[in-house]
């Protein structure tokens, strides 16, 4: 008794990325903010976005925050004037109200499917001119909701950089200079700095593609999303998303036409030697997984048995069922969150199992296992000397 032939194939590997990036129009100041994800074997236990966004200058004074998982720092061509008051309303002075985080949903470009990420504000930074103590932002004074990191300029202009003190819920903050400033007094912000936070789904959940989406704040004075304080009108800011998801997935069985031959675990011996009948026959086919995503495991039947393919009789032509069961170590069934130990596959599509890893899975051995239970080994017996075979096909799917 032999299965003839067992075959592997991927139907739906897929990719993620995501990205932002900047450029300047009449009505929108846009930034592209770019990620990807790819596994590597030197660091197989990162499962996590990889920032390929530029730099902004925020970077440079506080590298740590860009180095930070989730962290992207950017510049933003924003551009507005302002007459500064010292003495009067903090609104008057540099001002900055900021927004709660918000959600903003990527589509996948080929597939459509959607993934939700999360924006936090966590530092802002900015040019502004003239320099000089006349500059409401060239202290290390700064109230309210926000903290100093940096300050520096020369006599034509101030660069600043500060940290949000709850992203999650900022509070405006303000800073007028160190005092003796003269009355009023003008400046203009030639860029704006953001350090965004962003809070996206597990790679390993994702399919492989590109993700885009976009977020648009409004900007200016009171009533916009970033409020620059009164007196400020400005465009608005916007964000444009591009994640970009490449997995890896590869099966290798021993051979390109891998066979099976049922037989009972102690050999035949003791059914021709003994009249002994088996309690079962069954073989195991091992195979090394490469993966980093999700997918389902089907089964494709020359011969159906009922909810499970068969091997058939070639002289009588009887079908009896085969049981099979694979096991993936460093995998979870999706439905229970069981690890893939002897999990039964099905030719019914419904009933297929979805997996997914634990992290990144290189060469890992795996086994598929092939079982004639009592009962067909009880019809198969009653046919001595008959052969059985039948061909299976396992499909892996990276589909949904």
């Amino acid at each position: 008794m032999r299965i003839r032939s067992l075959m592997a194939a991927l139907r739906g590997a897929g990719l993620v990325v995501i990205g932002l990036g900047a450029a300047a129009s009449a009505c929108a100041a846009e930034v592209l903010v770019t990620a990807e994800f790819a596994p590597s074997a030197l660091d197989p236990g990162r499962m996590v976005f990889r920032n390929t966004t530029p730099r902004g200058t925020y970077c440079s004074w506080r590298p740590d925050f860009c180095t930070a998982d989730g962290a992207y720092s950017i510049d933003v061509p924003l551009q507005w004037s302002k007459t500064h008051e010292y003495d009067s309303d903090i609104r008057k002075r540099f001002y900055l109200g900021l927004p709660a985080p918000r959600a903003v949903m990527l589509r996948n470009t080929t597939t459509g499917i959607e993934a939700e990420v999360r924006i936090a504000i966590a530092t802002v930074s900015g040019h502004l001119t003239p320099g000089g103590t006349s500059n409401p932002v060239n202290t290390v004074e700064v109230l309210g909701g926000c903290s100093y990191v940096r300050t520096g300029g020369n006599g034509s202009f101030v660069m600043f950089g500060w940290t949000v003190k709850n992203p999650e819920a900022p509070t405006p903050c303000w800073s007028r200079g160190t005092g003796g400033l003269p009355q009023p007094a003008d400046y203009a912000m030639s860029w704006f700095g953001l350090g965004l936070l962003i809070t996206a789904p597990s790679p390993l959940s994702l399919t492989d593609g590109i993700y885009e989406g976009e977020l648009t704040y409004t900007a200016g004075g009171a009533g916009s999303d970033i409020d620059f304080g009164d007196d400020v009108t400005t465009e608005p800011i916007t964000l444009k998303f591009r994640f970009t998801v490449s997995h890896q997935f590869q099966v290798r069985f021993p051979s390109d036409n891998p066979q099976v031959h049922l037989a009972p675990e102690a050999g035949w011996a003791q059914w021709t030697d003994q009249g002994r009948a088996p309690i079962r026959l069954y073989q195991e086919l091992p195979f090394h997984l490469t993966s980093s995503m999700d997918f389902s495991m089907k089964l494709r039947c020359e011969h159906d048995a009922g909810n499970r393919c068969g091997i058939r009789n070639q002289t009588l032509g009887e079908v009896v069922p085969v049981d099979v069961g694979v096991t993936l170590p460093g995998m979870r069934n999706l439905r229970d969150g069981r690890p893939a130990q002897d999990t039964p596959l099905s030719p019914d599509d419904e009933q297929a199992p979805r997996f997914t890893p634990d992290g990144y899975l290189m060469q890992r051995r795996s086994t598929l296992r092939f079982t004639a239970g009592r009962d067909a080994v009880t019809e198969m017996l009653k046919a001595p000397g008959s052969h059985w075979e039948g061909n299976m096909t396992v499909v892996f799917d990276a589909n949904p």
